[in-house]
């Protein structure tokens, strides 16, 4: 009897260590010698040239460590979709959001002629904003990009989006000002370079036009189409040296704060309209829009909505118009959302000063789509 009792206790003990061995199989990476599962996948990757998801919770659970450029540091920011960044510096006077997914030679040659601006020894914070793709994982080489990023003039924050945001989680909801915000903030798509000379010239425009209900925002960008479909560049007479036009230019944009207030209040509620068009009779956009909507890739174009916005409201956006089309940015025209392979880059930038800013007309001239000057 006493023999069997301890064969069934030896038996009982080889069943269990048996049954701990494949738990561990499903629990534990470290012990998943035979590379079990119990929802699919495989062994994470320790591979930073890959894209995995950036959660510590999954990093501890799964009792790996994080890739060697992902330390955690006080610029990092994992924040959640439509909400502002946790961290946040305040009191600055002009906060520059740089909206980027995958492009990290784009961004490096963004950032670098940020660096080369002169900022008036102003108190200055770049943001840099990272998407996720769809199946939320994001560019780490994009990511150490910008943690590399020195920034001479100011400091410098990082957020990875919680998950994925889109275009129009990136452009709307990364500036959220509220009614006492004083900075200026301009938001630029990574495939830009700006001239030494942007923020002095926002500045000077901000001051001048800030007050006025009409003008919504201001581009940074000379080259841009009619959106009426008129022939040529658009372009105002050569004695204005501004001028305000009723399409936005999103090649570098200044929003105004109360007006970029009231888009966001109306798109949070509009957007959730799904029969809801933001059609705008004659303009280009708005064939592109629909192009776009029987394609199902209607999500790529944001600016339709502020178009709309401010076509309802009777605003207007303040471009520059210097002499030889040069801008205060230039875009590349890399393959993304809006271009499906590189093409000639459109510029050239602002190199020198140009004195007439010094004295910026009290009522800009106003163009329709088409380019031809209007009474307003």
């Amino acid at each position: 009897m006493g023999r069997m009792k301890a064969n069934e206790n030896g038996v009982k003990i080889i069943l269990w260590v048996v049954a701990m061995f494949l738990l561990l199989q499903f629990l534990d990476y470290d012990w998943n010698i035979l590379n079990l599962h119990l929802f699919g996948g495989s062994r994470p990757s320790n591979d930073i040239h890959k894209n995995i998801p950036y959660d510590s919770r999954e990093f501890r659970t799964r009792k790996i460590e994080a890739p060697l450029n992902y330390e955690p540091n006080e610029h990092i920011s994992i924040i959640p979709f439509g909400t502002p960044p946790p961290v946040h510096i305040p009191d600055v006077d002009a906060r520059i959001i740089v909206i980027t997914f995958n492009r990290s030679h784009s961004l490096r040659r963004l950032l670098e002629t940020l660096n080369k601006v002169d900022y008036l020894d102003d108190k200055v914070v770049i943001e840099i904003w990272i998407d996720r793709n769809k199946n939320n994982e994001f560019d780490e080489q994009t990511y150490v990009t910008a943690k590399n990023f020195n920034f001479d003039k100011g400091q410098k924050t990082i957020n990875i989006q919680k998950k994925h945001a889109g275009i129009y989680g990136q452009w709307i909801w990364t500036w959220q000002p509220t009614s006492d915000t004083k900075e200026i903030c301009v938001i630029l798509e990574d495939d830009l370079s700006v001239s030494t000379f942007f923020y002095r010239y926002l500045k000077k425009v901000h001051a001048q036009y800030d007050h006025r209900p009409e003008v919504n925002g201001f581009a940074l960008q000379a080259a841009s189409l009619k959106h009426g479909g008129g022939k040529g560049p658009l372009h105002a007479p050569d004695e204005n040296i501004v001028f305000l036009y009723p399409v936005l230019g999103s090649w570098g944009f200044s929003p105004s704060r109360d007006n970029w207030i009231g888009f966001q209040n109306w798109f949070r509620e509009a957007h959730k309209n799904k029969t809801f068009l933001p059609l705008v009779p004659g303009i280009l956009p708005t064939l592109w829009y629909k192009k776009e909507l029987k394609a199902g890739t209607h999500e790529n174009i944001w600016t339709m909505w502020q178009i709309y916005y401010a076509y309802s409201k009777n605003e207007r956006t303040l471009y520059p118009n210097f002499p030889n089309k040069t801008g205060m940015t230039v875009n590349w025209r890399e393959n993304g959302l809006h271009f499906s392979k590189a093409v000639k880059v459109a510029g050239p930038l602002v190199k020198s000063w140009d004195e007439r800013l010094e004295n910026l007309p009290e009522e800009p001239v106003h163009l329709d789509v088409n380019g031809t000057v209007v009474k307003y």
